[in-house]
């Protein structure tokens, strides 16, 4: 008998301190007042002007996602039909209510449609723009989002302050209360590597012969590596994501 009531306990134990199931996030676009973008893929992640947050789950129809580098807290509940509600805070007492904009489970084509679909866009932006709010009026200018995008240069008396007279949209900047200021996107832009036959070409051209590739492989962002097999032996060679090559060594000599 004890024994059974020790299984129970156990089993009992073992269920309420069950890891819980991740939230079921919905796929929705919203807008908060301020210019604030809000985009969340079916399940997560949630992101704010572009930028993955941390996701806290509190139960199955609330959870909150907070975005560290504007101090901006969503707090994301769904109603009984399963229709989102959104509601934000952020620094200096800002708060309001989101509209959502779009919601559903999209197709996975759809989904990769509508990633392409930005990713081309954001391509198309400026990477720097001049950003002026004219008598105190909210302004909005075009300019890739995605990634980091920094003030290089205030040039408004009035001091701009991310989340409070300046933040982002989806492919926009958007400044008000007079802030004017040149912003521009810091991150870094990974070129693709080249094809096979454009690396081995280039590879057989610095090295003057003719060879096989065996491998090759991305080292870090910016570099490839091509394992070739020529007359003498197998070497190393070692080029950039433009297809200049840094060096040509060898690995093997017959």
């Amino acid at each position: 008998m004890r024994r059974h009531a020790l299984s129970l306990t156990v089993a009992l134990l073992s269920a309420a301190f069950a890891a819980p199931a991740m939230a079921a996030v919905p796929f929705l676009n919203a807008s908060c007042p301020g210019g604030i973008d809000v985009h969340a893929d079916e399940g997560g992640p949630v992101y704010v002007q572009g930028r993955e947050t941390a996701l806290k789950r509190f139960n199955d129809r609330y959870f909150e996602a907070r975005d560290a580098n504007t101090g901006i807290t969503l707090s994301i509940s769904s109603n009984e039909d399963g229709t989102p509600q959104i509601s934000y805070t952020g620094r200096g007492g800002a708060n309001g209510i989101c509209q959502v904009s779009a919601s559903g489970t999209p197709s996975p084509s759809e989904h990769r449609d509508h990633r392409r679909h930005d990713d081309d866009n954001d391509a198309a932006l400026p990477r720097e723009v001049t950003c002026e709010s004219t008598g105190q009026q909210q302004v909005s200018c075009d300019l890739n989002t995605r990634g980091n995008v920094e003030i290089v240069r205030q040039l408004s008396r009035t001091r701009c302050e991310e989340g409070k007279n300046w933040g982002l949209s989806r492919h926009s900047v958007w400044v008000n209360g007079g802030c004017r200021a040149v912003f521009r996107n810091v991150s870094s832009v990974t070129t693709p590597a080249p094809a096979v036959d454009t690396a081995l070409g280039a590879c057989n051209m610095r090295k003057g012969a003719q060879g096989a590739l065996v491998t090759q492989m991305p080292v870090g962002s910016d570099y490839q590596e091509l394992i070739i097999d020529y007359p003498d032996g197998r070497f190393l060679c070692m080029m950039r994501n433009n297809g200049q090559v840094q060096s040509v060594t060898p690995v093997r000599r017959h």
